[in-house]
Order: C-alpha cells, then sequence, then structure tokens
C-alpha cells in the first residue's frame, strides 16, 4: 500500500511541476516533464538511490534473517534455566566470538594510529563511523550464525546463506519502498532546487 501511495505522490509531482513551470516559468522550479527533467530523471536515478541507508537495509536485513533461522532469541528468552547443554555451550562460544570480535574492532578503531581512524586521527568522519552499522550486523549474523550451527538449527555453511538470503527476501517491501521514497524524495529536492 506504501508503494502504491509513494508512486501516486511521484506521478502527481510529475504533472504538478508542470503545472507551476507552466503557470509561472520563474528559475526558482523544474519540471520533471521537460527534455531536462527526464534526463536527470532517469540519469540521476542509480545515483539518488544508492545512499548508505540501502546497504544499511540490506546488511541489516541479513542479521536479521539469521537470527530468525538461528532460534537463538527464541531460546534466549526461555531462560538460562530451559537451555539444553548444547545451547548453553553454544551461548558461551557466541559470547567468546563476540568478546574476540569487540576486541578487533577496539584494536583497528580506537587505539592511536588505528587504520580505522580518519587522517587527523579521530573518530569524526573516520571509516569506523562510516561502517558501524555494516560492522554490527556483520557481528551480530556471526554471532547467530555460529549459535545456530552449534545448536544444530543450521546444519551447513549453505544453511547459513540460506538465512541471510531468507533476511533480504523478508525486508524486500522495505527495499522496494526505499527505492521509490528515495526517488521521490530526490525528485522534490530536483523541481524546487534544493540542496542536500
Amino acid at each position: 500500500m506504501a508503494v502504491i501511495v509513494v508512486t501516486f505522490v511521484q506521478l502527481l509531482l510529475f504533472l504538478v511541476s508542470w503545472l507551476i513551470v507552466a503557470a509561472s516559468p520563474e528559475p526558482t522550479t523544474r519540471s520533471l516533464l521537460s527534455s531536462e527533467g527526464f534526463r536527470w530523471f532517469f540519469g540521476a536515478f542509480v545515483y539518488n538511490v544508492t545512499t548508505p541507508p540501502l546497504a544499511w537495509i540490506i546488511v541489516s536485513a541479513m542479521a536479521y534473517g539469521a537470527i530468525r533461522d538461528s532460534n537463538i532469541m527464541k531460546i534466549w528468552r526461555k531462560g538460562r534455566g530451559e537451555w539444553t547443554y548444547r545451547q548453553t555451550f553454544a551461548f558461551r562460544i557466541v559470547l567468546v566470538q563476540l568478546f574476540v570480535y569487540l576486541l578487533f574492532i577496539a584494536l583497528v578503531a580506537f587505539i592511536p594510529h588505528a587504520p580505522l581512524l580518519s587522517a587527523t586521527g579521530s573518530l569524526q568522519h573516520s571509516s569506523f563511523l562510516h561502517s558501524i552499522i555494516p560492522v554490527t550486523a556483520a557481528a551480530v549474523a556471526m554471532a547467530a550464525s555460529t549459535f545456530g550451527m552449534l545448536t544444530a538449527t543450521m546444519r551447513s555453511i549453505v544453511d547459513v546463506v540460506k538465512s541471510l538470503v531468507r533476511g533480504v527476501e523478508r525486508a524486500a517491501i522495505i527495499i522496494v519502498l526505499y527505492i521509490f521514497a528515495t526517488e521521490l524524495f530526490f525528485s522534490f529536492a530536483y523541481v524546487f532546487r534544493l540542496d542536500f
């Protein structure tokens, strides 16, 4: 439903932008129905939608797929008293794995002259801050996949990959909505000459 609404608003913006320019040909607005508008709409499409949030949605969806298929949250909610020996062992391994992962991140992002710091040696505008969501999603997916393998809810690497793919499948509507909404946002910016 939301995708249909966004598509309708996009089509309406095509018409409204043309009417505004036809009624008042001031340089403050641009028409999406002009040759320049068509060139912008199709030429800038890939640039408009390939923004960091799209990557964040995809990697977060992959992590969600691993969490869901590994049953780690369902078992966690049961409480420690109801865990089997295998599940308890898996949680311990996951904790060790997360500790090692966090230690590695600390070494490459927080010590002086770390490779993920910015050119000035600070966290501001650093590679670490630009990758915080993928790094977190990777840690979550890795922990959930390890748990799934150790508890046999995932029996092979193929099952792990399938869980990541299923996460993206579950988020497909969000990805589609994001693409349509992003193009609508940039279309508004183009028509009303807003700089972002």
